[in-house]
């Protein structure tokens, strides 16, 4: 049995960064409404809009003007969409195309931006896994045009570049928007540590748990530990998140005490964060929380 040439363990490499960069923007739109997707902050912004045949079509021009103007998260993801299913992913790194993104226009929702990009994603995981290793290295001849002399290794690094700062834009209009929302009045009482506000909110509209279901990890995320004893006290569950729990949270901050109150309202401590795939002893290891890791691993 032989292991792995360095090739080899190179593509493998490139196959994880992948993954790991379309893992966390994936984890960024989720949730992603339709306000969002369309939102234009600025005058003049690109975005992906509905034509008179009723299909929607991305704003652009044959020449990129300069400076470029402003893009919405919809002409954004349409562009990681475009990036990630090109029929260059396969023929440029000298395998056969896998399937074909179907399509009529972009799509007009984020619940259709979001399923299509997961579609392109695999499309393009696909053709990389399926490169020759030993042809990374080489240059990708004619068929890449301009880029004849690059190596197909550096074409699929060129396109991890596309995912991850694209991406990055798209995390950052996301997080622009929620910082111009108006803060609604029960996460400001939450924020503000205010039980007697927060509990009659609470008592006025019960469904604020349903519509609030994963604010004890965002406040644990914040450590705002006030709220989140708060959040408790009220009867929230502790283990909804977006990934990566309250429990998680707290226990990299090395929050003792937040860390057994959690625990004792049923917390998971066998849960994987769905970034790193560590549980929240893992966590408290990394950062060097040993008091915590040793409380999180006693039986």
């Amino acid at each position: 049995m032989h292991g792995p040439t360095e090739l080899e363990r190179v593509r493998q490499d490139l196959l994880d960064a992948v993954d790991f960069a379309f893992r966390r923007l994936r984890e960024r739109v989720g949730g992603l409404t339709d306000e969002e997707y369309f939102w234009e902050p600025v005058d003049g912004c690109w975005s992906v809009r509905a034509t008179e045949d009723g299909t929607f079509r991305a704003d652009g021009s044959p020449v990129p003007p300069a400076p470029a103007p402003l893009t919405t998260i919809a002409w954004r993801l349409c562009h990681i969409i475009d990036v990630l299913a090109g029929e260059r992913n396969a023929t440029w790194l000298g395998v056969e195309p896998t399937g074909r993104l179907d399509r009529d226009g972009e799509p007009g929702t984020a619940a259709e931006a979001t399923d299509r990009l997961e579609q392109a994603f695999t499309l393009f995981r696909t053709h990389v896994a399926a490169t020759d290793p030993a042809g990374l290295t080489a240059a990708m001849g004619s068929v890449a045009g301009v880029y004849a002399d690059d190596t197909r290794a550096a074409f699929v690094l060129h396109e991890l570049d596309e995912l991850v700062h694209h991406g990055a834009e798209v995390a950052t209009m996301r997080d622009l928007y929620q910082a111009t929302r108006p803060v609604e009045p029960f996460v400001r009482a939450c924020l503000d540590a205010d039980a007697s506000a927060a509990r009659s909110m609470l008592a006025a509209d019960p469904a604020l748990r349903d519509r609030h279901a994963g604010l004890v990890a965002q406040m644990a995320g914040r450590q705002h530990w006030p709220s989140v004893r708060l959040l408790v006290d009220l009867g929230f569950e502790v283990d909804v998140s977006a990934g990566t729990s309250a429990l998680h949270y707290a226990a990299g901050a090395g929050a003792l005490p937040v860390v057994r109150l959690l625990v004792e309202h049923g917390a998971d401590r066998d849960a994987l964060d769905t970034q790193f795939h560590l549980d929240p002893a893992g966590w408290a290891r990394y950062f060097g929380r040993d008091d915590v890791a040793r409380f999180l691993e006693q039986d």
